[in-house]
């Protein structure tokens, strides 16, 4: 990944530097409004913040419950402010990262008597039909065929496999295999998305796995209209509150094409989340990595590209122009009191055009800029942190 921005006209990052205003005017501009632009002093250079033998594949190695980054104590930060879509709020505290459960007990407990094998997870048995597991599971169907050939521990006369999985995890996968709409009743638990993810990625159930990858996709999606669409923002909330563990498990399963969208909203966290983890969910150095570089370059474009009406004056072109909106900087100064800037919001819709001092026939115009910069910006997602284009991505 190069040191600098790819994009034209790239502001450097401007932690711990003051501002000064420049005013920029283009001559050959159309528009009915002059703007000025706020423009900082000095920038910081990437290569504070960059690693040696920088990649981004892998897994993510274990961490200790308590995990450091090279010895360093990061201050806690407070939470951004800045959200332009009330229901694409932050939590409400900078460790908050929403802490999630598996479904509710269920009737099934996995022991039926005409059983023809004992899996042993953890302290816990299942009874279940190797018939049953063959058909769904390739992998399922060679762990057991193996059994039969071998001098194994028997229970109630039905041969024992011991797996290494969680006991709970693999609860939840047999009752999805055995109960019709199980996963449809309980696919809203992130918790219990990640286990079968995991678990149909191990033992080879392409169709399960398709299932709750899609599901998941809700909530961390490869396209804009996805990301807009409405019926998706409680997936998108418990995407953003669990985003550690989506990254990890994207990573886990080998699945990419997650981590662009999942990447920005780590981004928007505070540094020292991203840096330590939260709820026991800690990132790898790749991906802690990936979320710092990223975010400045996010911020420059946000700055430059989707968002720059927020960090323009509007300044009232003379005899010509809308008299209704022009002079109205009052209200975009109000209105940015309660925002913070400095955490990215780069891909969020804007539509408070009117309490920023927009007149509606000023806004339309604005607003289909604002969309087609957006579209551009999410075509780019990929490549600001370090990984191949959408289509390589997706593919």
């Amino acid at each position: 990944m190069s040191n600098t921005s790819s994009f034209a006209g790239d502001i450097s990052s401007t932690i711990g530097r003051p501002f000064a205003p420049t005013v920029e005017k283009d001559p050959t501009s159309t528009s009915m409004l002059h703007y000025q632009t706020i423009f900082p002093n000095e920038g910081v250079s990437l290569e504070e913040f960059r690693v040696k033998d920088y990649q981004l594949d892998g897994r993510p190695p274990s961490y200790p419950p308590k995990p450091e980054f090279c010895g360093v104590t990061l201050a806690s930060e407070k939470r951004s402010l800045f959200d332009i879509e009330e229901d694409h709020s932050l939590p409400s505290s900078p460790n908050e990262i929403e802490e999630s459960h598996f479904p509710p007990p269920h009737l099934n407990n996995l022991w039926y008597d005409d059983g023809s094998v004992v899996l042993r997870a953890g302290d816990d048995l299942f009874r279940v039909h190797k018939s049953i597991l063959s058909q769904k599971s390739s992998v399922f169907a060679t762990i057991l065929l193996q059994s039969q050939s071998e001098n194994t521990e028997t229970y109630e006369g039905c041969p024992v496999v011991a797996l290494g999985d969680d006991a709970e995890e693999l609860r939840q996968l047999l009752l999805t295999i055995y109960e019709t709409s199980y996963f449809q009743d309980n696919a809203q638990y992130f918790v219990y998305l990640c286990a079968i993810l995991r678990l149909s990625t191990k033992y080879d159930m392409e169709r399960l796995r398709d299932l709750a990858l899609q599901r998941l996709k809700r909530g961390v999606p490869t396209t804009l209209a996805s990301f807009d669409y409405p019926g998706y923002q409680d997936d998108r909330a418990t995407a953003q509150r669990n985003v550690l563990a989506v990254i990890n498990i994207a990573r886990e399963i080998n699945c990419l094409e997650l981590l662009p969208c999942a990447y920005y909203y780590c981004s928007r966290l505070p540094t020292s989340t991203i840096f330590k983890g939260n709820g026991g969910a800690v990132l790898a150095l790749p991906d802690i990595t990936a979320c710092i570089l990223g975010k400045d370059q996010l911020l420059n474009m946000q700055r430059q590209t989707t968002h720059p009406f927020l960090y323009t004056l509007p300044k009232l072109n003379f005899g010509i122009g809308c008299k209704h909106c022009g002079g109205n900087c009052i209200l975009l100064l109000e209105y940015l009191q309660h925002r913070d800037l400095a955490r990215p919001c780069t891909f969020e819709q804007f539509t408070d055009w009117e309490k920023i001092g927009v007149c509606k026939s000023c806004a339309s115009t604005l607003q289909s800029a604002h969309m087609k910069d957006r579209r551009d910006a999410w075509a780019q997602l990929p490549r600001i942190f370090g990984l191949e284009s959408w289509e390589k991505v997706v593919a």
